[in-house]
């Protein structure tokens, strides 16, 4: 088989030429790192594990096409090797469709073959999910499931393609890093310190979240944003279904149309006690009911925002016992009460009944630091008599 031909050696670490050594190898280290399935006790390859293989090798370089065409990443000579690659498989393959049932011992050559291919793939220097063996072992899973359903005649009864086999409840970071790389055809590395930013008005979030089949994995930073009027259906099941177990920071609804809080307030209720740190919510039409909920829920969190709201507060509320735990040191109001937004400088009851209502809670009384006031219609004076008047007087305002 040839192999690497006409292939710029800058893209080739020097193990993936070493075809002479690695012949020597013997046939158990496997670089596929399948080990047998349930109904696989075989030590020699199969049909079937050929099969395995030449897919699993097949997906990958579907996917490394698909990146070096939307990354435009070494472009030309990139192209020419995978198109090296993608010949040397069709050879392999093809050599395999003409071996007869008596010959089947010719598969040790071919599988020691796809092995030196994977092998070299492993080691170029442009597509680094190679080089992960995770990204092999979901590549393999999502493979073997598909060939499952072939081999028991599901596929009939299947309208749509079977999706990854990932069997875990929750994405692994790993996991979701391949995912996210699917969706949205570009590398973005996770841990429990990333960011992530949902845009739903974006093709490639959008894909992101509509794909999910499992909860995020924890994260240090969510924010679910621009979100078009058609797609809030689609936002509300991503926070209810698949929202992390644990994130610190959450940010939801910043830059969309302003309307009512009932659509998610059920979802909202159900993630609160997944965030850890800070909650902000943006552009909500939120009634006093609803504002109460939300802080009960949240109440383990040390900042909570209405961030550009209009809270409707006829009168002071009266909040439930679990407030009686309340971490909240800061509240942000930034544009909840401008002109847009409630209007505070002509009446600031909404602002005054809340504060009166949160002042009952002792604990949260004697923790509440800061409230952030920037653009919300009143002056500082005001807003310092509001909290004097509540017994929260030590309380910083900051615009």
């Amino acid at each position: 088989m040839e192999s690497n031909q006409n292939i710029p050696s800058k893209y080739i670490s020097s193990g993936a030429a070493e075809g002479a050594e690695d012949s020597k190898e013997p046939y158990q280290e496997d670089p596929f790192d399948l080990k047998p399935l349930e109904s696989e006790d075989q030590t020699k390859p199969t049909v079937r594990s050929f099969k395995i293989k030449t897919s699993i090798v097949s997906k990958a370089l579907e996917n490394f096409l698909k990146y070096i065409q939307d990354c435009q990443r070494y472009e030309e000579d990139a192209e020419i090797l995978h198109q090296d690659w993608v010949d040397q498989l069709a050879q392999l393959k093809l050599r395999a469709s003409n071996i007869e049932e008596g010959r089947l011992y010719e598969l040790e050559d071919l599988d020691k073959e796809i092995n030196l291919l994977k092998k070299a793939m492993s080691k170029q220097d442009i597509f680094a999910k190679f080089k992960d063996e995770s990204y092999w072992r979901l590549l393999k899973e999502e493979v073997v499931a598909h060939i499952n359903l072939e081999d028991k005649g599901s596929s009939l009864q299947q309208p749509t393609q079977p999706k990854p086999a990932l069997d875990r409840l929750d994405f692994s970071s790993t996991d979701f890093d391949y995912y996210y790389w699917l969706q949205q055809g570009c590398q973005q590395p996770f841990s429990p310190v990333t960011e992530l930013r949902l845009r739903m008005n974006r093709p490639g979030d959008m894909n992101v979240v509509t794909g999910l089949d499992k909860r995020l994995p924890d994260l240090e930073r969510l924010s679910i944003r621009n979100i078009p009027r058609e797609s809030q259906e689609e936002a509300r099941h991503c926070v209810a279904k698949y929202f992390p177990k644990t994130v610190r920071e959450f940010y939801f609804n910043a830059n969309s149309a302003l309307g009512s809080i009932s659509l998610y307030h059920s979802a909202l209720l159900a993630a609160a006690p997944c965030v850890t740190e800070t909650v902000f919510l943006y552009n909500f039409k939120i009634s006093q009911p609803q504002t109460i909920a939300l802080l009960a829920a949240f109440h383990k969190v040390t900042g909570f925002g209405f961030d550009s709201c209009i809270l409707h507060m006829p009168s002071v509320p009266s909040f439930p016992d679990s407030m009686a735990n309340s971490n909240i040191r800061t509240l942000d109001f930034w544009y909840s009460g401008d002109s847009d937004h409630g209007d505070w400088r002509k009446d600031s009851s909404c602002f005054s009944n809340l504060m009166a209502g949160l002042a009952q809670v002792d604990t949260l009384r004697e923790n509440l630091e800061t409230v952030w006031m920037c653009d919300c219609g009143m002056e500082r004076k005001e807003i310092k008599e509001i909290l004097e008047n509540c017994g929260l007087d030590h309380v910083d305002i900051w615009f």
